[in-house]
């Protein structure tokens, strides 16, 4: 599965809370997600240009202390929550 993240998304830390919030015609703040360190490593990674999960679950197992099969499963869930938010377009 392949993902590509809007580019009007941006992640600001407020009260030392990570929050992804769109910005331009995405401006929305009754739809500002809060998201934890994995996930914003995650959505840096797909700002990068990174598309595919199993890539992203390789970034994860490199960065964090986690296997591969792990990785790829919270990376798979993380990306279809993105999407019914509307912050990410999946491909196959």
């Amino acid at each position: 599965m392949k993902a590509t993240i809007h580019p009007d998304y941006l992640i600001r830390t407020i009260a030392g809370e990570h929050i992804l919030i769109g910005c331009g015609e995405q401006i929305n703040l009754s739809h500002m997600l809060m998201i934890n360190e994995t996930a914003v490593f995650l959505i840096r990674k797909l700002q990068e240009g990174i598309a595919s999960t199993e890539a992203l679950a390789q970034c994860l197992t490199e960065e964090y202390n986690v296997t591969y099969p792990e990785a790829l499963a919270d990376t798979e869930a993380l990306i279809r929550q993105l999407a019914e938010q509307g912050v990410v377009v999946i491909s196959e």
